[in-house]
């Protein structure tokens, strides 16, 4: 008698795939600039449509969702001696239009996401971020008060 074996095979298939993003970069433009300002004054500000508001842009796939985190100063500093900043952040992601920008209510240390169309070339589009906001010079002694602003983006 001989063995006989029942053999059964079943196979199947699946492609696999990745689609790459045009890489993203930030590029700052310009920091914000308050001026020169006399100790002693009040409030000094920088609107979103000023001259003087930082700006940062963004590049990166067409037509793709970027998630930006601002981390802005509470305010600016001379060695030991301080400036409170209450800042303030739009965003434009159709044109480099801050009167036109959509303005982030609580900017520093909140995400908000932005999809990629102004200035489209190919699959490359972008979006422009503003910063603004006011000081309160109040009696400090003189010098120049500085801070830093980060603008971190991921896809």
């Amino acid at each position: 008698m001989s063995d006989l074996k029942a053999q059964s095979s079943s196979a199947q298939t699946r492609s696999v795939s990745i689609g790459v993003a045009v890489g993203l970069s930030v590029y700052a433009d310009k920091g914000l600039n308050f001026g020169n300002a006399v100790a002693g004054t009040s409030i000094d500000s920088v609107t979103i449509t000023d001259a003087a508001a930082g700006k940062v842009t963004i590049s990166g796939q067409f037509n793709k969702t970027v998630y930006v985190t601002l981390t802005l100063p509470v305010s600016l500093i001379n060695g030991s001696n301080s400036i409170p900043y209450t800042p303030g952040a739009g965003h434009n992601n159709t044109a480099d239009a801050p009167a036109s920008a959509t303005i982030w209510t609580t900017p520093s240390g909140t995400q908000t996401g932005i999809r990629l169309r102004a200035n489209r070339s190919g699959q490359t589009a972008g979006a422009f971020v503003y910063i603004f906001g006011s000081v309160n010079v109040g009696t400090v002694p003189p010098g120049i008060y500085t801070g830093t602003y980060l603008v971190s983006v991921s896809y």
